[in-house]
């Protein structure tokens, strides 16, 4: 604390030095962070349902599917339709349930060459379906 004695009687100089205070702040602050365990990467615990529901081929909600197999048969759902484009295309037009949704999965099995995939997703675009989207396994 400094105080001015001397000089005029009135102008007396009362202030208080904080900077030492703020010095053993902070050593402190540095001596907790240094000396406090480290933080354990914990995992939160996840409640997976055990059952997933089951989409059966009448299920109006369910997406439709578009199969490809190792072979190159095209399925739409569970009817076998031509492999070319302008077959694949004239089949999704036709398709009542993927002109309504607009929606449509396509479904390749191991071995299907990634051309395919992407030819059938044009097919799909040409045909005028809005989503077109990969199936995938459950996990």
């Amino acid at each position: 604390m400094a105080v001015s004695v001397g000089g005029d009687e009135g102008d007396a100089l009362n202030e208080i030095n904080v900077t030492p205070l703020v010095d053993v702040l902070l050593c402190l602050l540095i001596i907790f962070m240094v000396s406090a365990p480290p933080a354990t990467n914990t995992q939160m615990p996840l409640d997976i349902p055990t059952q997933s529901k089951v989409q059966g081929a009448a299920d109006p909600n369910a997406t439709l599917l578009l199969s490809i197999d190792a072979g190159g048969v095209v399925k739409l759902g569970t009817q076998v339709i031509a492999s070319d484009t302008d077959g694949v295309i004239a089949a999704l037009k036709a398709n009542q349930k993927v002109q309504n949704d607009g929606k449509l999965a396509i479904d390749a099995a191991p071995g299907v060459k990634y051309g395919e995939v992407i030819r059938l997703m044009a097919a799909a675009h040409d045909a005028g379906v809005g989503s077109v989207g990969i199936a995938s396994d459950k996990l």
